[in-house]
């Protein structure tokens, strides 16, 4: 095995020359420290800098994943000492500084890592930039917010801004340009990318980012201030058995608690059943004023509104909400024809508490709502594609289009790209996994094109051919991508992989320039007030 090392600031690291998927080769370093372990007295708290090591530190294997229920297995997993991140690249020593892509991964906050099983650097790595993946807390260890300075919340994004701050240290030494940093992300990923783009703590850290499928408009991307007696806190330490509204007592009492006996009490005792069929999550960002430091220093509209001052690449996919349908391997159950026939009886039961809260505003009633995705029709096995329809825009696509608005009408929309996924695939890596034989593109499908996950060998499935469809859309995709990363334009130039040129949004227009992802990619246009997630104008189309 051939040994690479570099000297960063904390100490000698010895990584490893792989071979990649398709046989290029590429230098890995995996599980590297960018924070002191998370535990004892750092449990709740802001991460802080690692410590520095002596000798040479094995960079060959991963670290721990943070600790989480394993989707396919159904056990707990992972350990607290969980913030590590790997960069890997196919040249250590460029004769120019090459571009770099920080990659946050999906999961809802409470699941996934930045490892191989789904996040491989395989077809990234391939085109000439230095690739980061990393591990960040997850679920109440991440985002435990007791509205008090004992726990503010925001763990989580808080580490996510040390490993960038570490990626500005150290990351010149493995060939990349600390001044050309792109975040990217998919699902809680693409939202925690937004939040980046919104925080003066992360500001100078990164140039450009990359939402996929999600933003922090998206409704379960953010938690509202509540009293005590909802604070999922409060609750957790409550079934373990301190029932308490003092935060210093709930925050000593659950620091006394074994990680794992957190984290599993969490996935299976705090969410009701009607809430797990609503996909809602237990733990996500918060305001945390409380924090001397806070991420977010004024209230989240404000600083929404004020847009995404980098160049900005964001999208959905095409059916986004047949993930939602399917996705019972994901801790969620699959939706049944008694659970359709319950939903049909009352359709408040489909509709996220939050969306509620707001209908008033649209203004539009639920049975309004309902019958415009649904007309006079039961909701049931066969309108199911009108049900994946609804969920697509509840959960995904009105938040990302709210945020595309607000880039549109800011002075940076000339930098900000628009895109549908549509590149439907028989093949594709995630629709095998749920078992989804619905039309369209369902929610995280295109990170297979972007990543190799090596968990296609665990279910026996095999690699896209190099003649394939799947191989081609790979190899535009991640083009795409890294020009973007490289240029902050995803279409510099006119090749056979990208034969059109993906215009950015025009400032201030009534329509909306995207390009459509697919076998042959096209520009097109969303007309605003006449698309299907336009509730705003839903009554004029009753």
């Amino acid at each position: 095995m051939d040994r690479v090392e570099v000297s960063i600031s904390d100490g000698k690291l010895s990584g490893i020359v792989q071979k990649g998927v398709y046989g290029n080769r590429f230098v890995a370093f995996r599980g590297i420290p960018y924070a002191k372990p998370p535990i004892g007295e750092l449990r709740f708290k802001d991460p802080v800098p690692p410590k520095p090591w002596s000798g040479t530190r094995d960079a060959s294997k991963y670290g721990n994943v943070a600790v989480q229920m394993d989707f396919i297995k159904q056990e707990i997993i992972g350990d607290e000492d969980c913030l590590y991140l790997n960069v890997f690249t196919n040249d250590i020593n460029p004769s120019k500084k090459r571009a770099v892509m920080v990659s946050i991964h999906a999961g809802g906050f409470y699941m996934g890592s930045g490892n191989a099983s789904f996040y491989g650097p395989d077809y990234i790595v391939q085109k000439d930039v230095v690739l980061v993946t990393l591990n960040y807390r997850l679920g109440v260890l991440g985002f435990l917010n007791l509205y008090d300075k004992v726990a503010t919340g925001n763990q989580g994004l808080k580490d996510l801004i040390m490993a960038l701050t570490w990626v500005q240290k150290n990351i010149s030494k493995f060939g990349g340009d600390s001044e050309n940093v792109t975040i990217f992300g998919e699902s809680a990923g693409g939202a925690l990318t937004h939040y980046l783009t919104l925080s003066p703590l992360s500001e100078g850290l990164f140039h450009k980012a990359i939402s996929q499928s999600a933003s922090v408009t998206c409704p379960w991307a953010f938690t509202e201030p509540g009293p005590s007696s909802t604070n999922k806190g409060f609750l957790l330490a409550k079934i373990l058995g301190k029932a308490t509204e003092d935060p210093k007592i709930a925050y000593e009492f659950l620091k006394t608690i074994d990680a794992r006996k957190l984290i599993e009490t969490e996935r299976k005792n705090l969410l009701t059943e009607a809430e797990r069929r609503q996909i809602l999550f237990t733990c996500s960002p918060t305001l945390d004023h409380e924090s001397p430091n806070p991420v977010f220093p004024v209230d989240l509209e404000t600083l929404i509104h004020r847009g995404v001052k980098v160049p900005y690449l964001i999208g959905f996919n095409s059916s986004e909400g047949t993930f939602n349908l399917k996705s019972e391997l994901f801790g969620h159950p699959k939706i049944t024809k008694e659970d359709l026939s319950k939903i049909n009886a009352d359709f408040k039961m489909a509709v996220l508490p939050r969306v509620v809260a707001t209908l008033p505003k649209i203004p539009i009633t639920l049975s309004e709502l309902r019958f415009y995705y649904f007309g006079d029709k039961a909701i049931s096995e066969e309108t199911l594609l009108e049900y994946a329809d609804f969920l697509s825009d509840e959960f995904a696509i009105r938040g990302i289009m709210q945020t595309a608005d607000i880039q549109m009408n800011n002075d940076n929309s000339e930098k900000t790209y628009l895109y549908q996924f549509s590149y439907e695939s028989p093949t594709s890596l995630l629709r095998n996994i749920i078992n989804n034989d619905l039309p369209g593109v369902s929610h995280g499908e295109e990170l297979c094109y972007l990543f190799y996950p090596e968990i296609i060998k665990e279910l026996g499935l095999s690699l896209p051919a190099s003649d394939s469809e799947d191989y081609k859309m790979m190899k535009c995709l991640t083009q795409m991508w890294t020009d973007f990363a490289k240029t902050g334009n995803p279409t510099p130039s006119i090749t056979d992989l990208t034969p059109i040129k993906w215009t950015p949004l025009k400032h201030g227009g009534n329509v909306f320039d995207y390009l459509n992802i697919d076998s042959k990619p096209q520009m097109k246009t969303f007309r605003k007030g006449e698309e299907r997630w336009d509730w705003e104008n839903a009554r004029k189309k009753l």
